[in-house]
């Protein structure tokens, strides 16, 4: 089943699924128990299967969104992340325009750097 970040961690389909069945057989239990039909460790059992079974599916769920999130970031260049930072209010407006400063020097130079490796490359090669 794939996992779409977009949902949230807890889908409609797993909230409809807790409260259709799941409350609905941890009630019935519970009811049974109080009756004396059921015992103390059926009921608790019952309960913790069903709520592990749930809290195990949220945890998978978890975990995948967790992935794909980290392949995203990865692709993330560094002006995206200062975007990111910026956007967030994690810093303020003068220090993103000092370090997108910085970074464009940082780009200058290293394209220039290449051009004139590029330029002295064919001087080698003779």
């Amino acid at each position: 089943m794939p996992v779409d970040p977009e949902e949230g961690l807890v889908t409609d389909l797993m909230l409809g699924l807790m409260v259709a069945f799941g409350a609905d057989i941890i009630v019935f239990v519970g009811v049974m128990w109080y009756i004396g039909n059921v015992t103390t460790l059926a009921f608790v059992t019952t309960t913790g299967l069903i709520v592990g079974v749930f809290a195990a599916w949220i945890g998978w769920r978890w975990r995948e969104i967790r992935k794909i999130e980290s392949a995203d970031n990865a692709d993330r260049t560094v002006l995206d992340e200062l975007k990111h930072r910026y956007a967030t209010g994690e810093i303020s407006e003068a220090a993103f325009e000092r370090k997108l400063d910085r970074l464009v020097d940082i780009e200058d130079r290293t394209e220039r750097d290449e051009v004139d490796t590029e330029e002295r490359a064919p001087e080698r090669a003779d």
